[in-house]
């Protein structure tokens, strides 16, 4: 019977184990660093992820981590902090724009002199060579670079 009991006791303090700690994870979630939303006019694309025209939340739920939430689906995206000299003036996220396509590549807070940058994505990477090579030119740069404003939802 001290078995069955012991099996019991083990039991359950697996389960009270899992409880803290999906309890944790869901606090940390809640308690974010960065939460803003933003409203794009136009069809872009994040990492593999492509988004159609719409307003999308983006967090950031861990250090080099950048979460995009919208009607159109959600993606997470590996980003760097960078550190300008001067504040930021406006929250904004910068896009590249190759052709007709559209790339997340910056995020900026109003006041703050630290912004995300998004990696070239393979994607974008691809579209940036075709460009490159059509335009015989020894550099492909962005025809447009665009940008939309964040609003803050903290």
């Amino acid at each position: 019977m001290t078995t069955l009991s012991m099996s019991k006791i083990r039991a359950a303090i697996v389960v009270a184990t899992l409880a803290v700690a999906s309890g944790a994870a869901a606090l940390y979630a809640q308690d974010q660093t960065m939460r803003s939303q933003v409203k794009v006019p136009f069809a872009f694309e994040v990492g593999s992820t492509h988004f159609a025209p719409g307003t999308y939340v983006l967090s950031e739920p861990r250090e080099h981590l950048l979460s995009v939430h919208g009607p159109s689906g959600t993606a997470l995206a590996m980003n760097r902090r960078e550190t300008t000299l001067s504040p930021a003036t406006e929250s904004k996220i910068v896009f590249y724009k190759y052709g007709d396509r559209y790339f997340l590549r910056e995020v900026w807070a109003k006041g703050s002199t630290d912004h995300l940058c998004c990696p070239e994505s393979k994607a974008e990477h691809r579209v940036r060579e075709i460009q490159q090579a059509a335009n015989r030119a020894s550099i492909a740069a962005p025809t447009n670079v665009e940008t939309a404003s964040l609003e803050n939802t903290r």
